[in-house]
């Protein structure tokens, strides 16, 4: 008993304060078994399925295809052979045998009964188009111009030719065949009466017949409904894609271009989208448009977040309120950054937030806080290969210093919103292996498992103090990779291998709090998995736990 109690002092630095979870973000399995994991290569979504069990299914990261509950737990995972790239449109439908999708230009079957982890049965048939709906088992199909049917048992019957490379292909109204092209929709099989062959405007991406109502997607997480003959009815019903007017309707870019929708019964939908994550969908009849209910998926990379001043949470260019549940969906979310994702983010004093990222090919930064969408400012001098960032100054003037991981970078001037308003010129901090920055009033540097406090002369940073441990034991010291944050005098720490958050005093460096078991990972809410990218404000912070793919609120308190 005795050496148990000597070896939990070692684990467990004596704490002048508590630091507690007080919820999980991002996933909507939150902990243990239920947890949502997705693939470390990113893949777009297949189409959900949503089967006889009450189960729903879509793909989660390249070669991973995961099964839900309606309330966002993983009930299991299977494998998947790799797919096709996002124009390939892979495909996920329900067969009565089982799943029939199609990879790349291949088509599988995984069995109704099959057990987790295993993967499906290839078809000797290729296809590069493959319908979301279906009649008595047999799918519309095309390989590039040629249309044809095909069930699960792999048997094909020959429908048509197409004059254009096909880019979507639907069973519709009448069990008619319709295949898209160049935005506009046609009916090609022998049955089409003479007046039902089109053209006809198609409602939008990934055209599909469902609920008696044609549907297409759209950038700005838009949805639109058409009739039977391809009329609005009554259009845009999710996002602001509308195109008839100039302003700003709430979308949810994780819905950008939707890979389909199921029906659940009554005004019940999901949708998948084009980064795998499920939402579930209400229809409103009155208002004719859908309300976005749950988010169901994982937070599969984090490269940045950050507090407002309202305590809303910064993740992946959207807002979560700090009360949010782990099914919320993300507000106010607009198109992140290119790989690989945000330089680190800035909570400004006046309650903005700022963060360095590539879009559309150029160096950009967002600013805003979570009462709107972000704004962008472009045509920045971002340094190559930027990892982190923090607010110092130049001049006089607010600056966000950016730097790559050996800590060369610039100085980029910004107003009290965040907006860039000019070049500062370079700096350089002259470190290695470079995670992240945080200002407590001297700039601090997180690297090679050291934190690395600096002082700021004009446009330069010279090395004034470098610690990795706080106490003489086993456990008061850091592991090689850390990440920091830093807020009201304090400086959070994640300290990735050693799987917890610390809290010390900036000025002292005293500790005052920790989170996590040392040294012991785990799913459970006490508990961390390899954290890494964190922000704080005040007595909270948040973190992304990596490997258990959530984001974690964390609450400062006495003991």
């Amino acid at each position: 008993m005795k050496a148990l109690l000597i070896l939990y002092a070692l684990l467990s630095p004596l704490a002048a304060e508590t630091l507690h979870c007080t919820g999980v973000l991002g996933n909507s399995g939150e902990q243990g078994s239920s947890l949502v994991r997705f693939a470390e290569k990113p893949a777009t979504g297949m189409g959900v399925v949503f089967d006889s069990t009450g189960s729903l299914w879509d793909r989660a990261g390249d070669g991973r295809l995961n099964r839900y509950a309606v309330d966002g737990r993983l009930f299991a995972s299977y494998q998947l052979p790799p797919g096709g790239g996002s124009q390939d449109k892979d495909r996920l439908t329900l067969a009565p045998q089982g799943l029939l999708m199609k990879l790349g230009k291949k088509l599988y079957l995984l069995p109704k009964d099959a057990a987790p982890d295993t993967a499906p049965t290839e078809l000797p048939i290729e296809a590069t188009r493959l319908s979301l709906g279906n009649r008595d088992g047999w799918f519309a199909a095309a390989r590039d111009k040629t249309v044809f049917i095909v069930n699960a048992a792999g048997e094909t019957k020959p429908v048509a030719t197409s004059e254009d490379n096909i880019s979507d292909i639907e069973i519709g109204p009448d069990d008619g065949i319709y295949v898209s092209a160049g935005g506009k929709i046609r009916r090609v099989d022998e049955f089409a009466p003479p007046d039902r062959r089109g053209p006809w405007q198609s409602p939008g991406d990934h055209a599909q017949w469902l609920a008696g109502a044609w549907f297409g997607s759209a950038w700005h997480g838009t949805l639109r409904r058409f009739d039977s003959s391809f009329l609005p009815d009554p259009g845009v019903v999710l996002g602001g894609a509308s195109g008839s007017f100039i302003g700003y309707v709430p979308g949810n870019h994780e819905l950008n271009d939707a890979r389909g929708l199921a029906s659940l019964g009554g005004n019940l939908f999901a949708a998948s989208g084009a980064e795998g994550i499920l939402h579930l969908l209400e229809w409103q009849p009155a208002a004719r448009r859908f309300t976005i209910l749950r988010r169901i998926g994982a937070v599969p990379a984090c490269s940045a977040l950050a507090i407002d001043g309202s305590d809303r949470i910064w993740f992946h260019s959207g807002f979560w309120e700090w009360s949010d549940s782990p099914d919320t969906p993300l507000r106010h979310s607009v198109p992140p950054p290119e790989a690989p994702g945000f330089a680190g983010a800035v909570n400004l004093p006046g309650g903005n937030i700022v963060a360095p990222g590539t879009r559309w090919g150029k160096p950009v930064l967002y600013q805003g806080k979570g009462d709107g969408p972000a704004s962008l400012s472009d045509d920045i001098p971002l340094p190559a290969g930027s990892v982190a960032c923090a607010l110092v100054s130049s001049s006089n003037r607010p600056a966000l210093l950016v730097t790559d991981s050996s800590g060369k970078g610039r100085l980029l001037l910004i107003n009290s919103e965040g907006k860039y308003e000019g070049d500062g010129g370079p700096a350089d901090l002259a470190v290695s292996a470079l995670t992240s920055l945080a200002n407590t009033g001297d700039l601090h540097a997180a690297a090679a498992g050291q934190v690395i406090r600096f002082t700021q002369q004009g446009g330069s940073f010279r090395e004034a103090q470098k610690w990795q441990s706080w106490g003489d034991d086993l456990a008061s010291r850091f592991g090689d990779t850390i990440h920091l944050a830093a807020s009201d005098g304090r400086l959070w720490v994640a300290d990735t291998s050693r799987h917890r958050v610390l809290c010390f005093d900036a000025a002292t460096r005293k500790f005052l709090a920790s989170f996590g078991q040392t040294d012991h990972p785990g799913d459970g809410l006490a508990q961390l998995n390899r954290p890494t990218t964190l922000a704080a404000r005040g007595n909270r912070a948040i973190v992304f736990d990596s490997a258990n793919q959530r984001l974690l609120k964390l609450e400062l308190g006495a003991k």
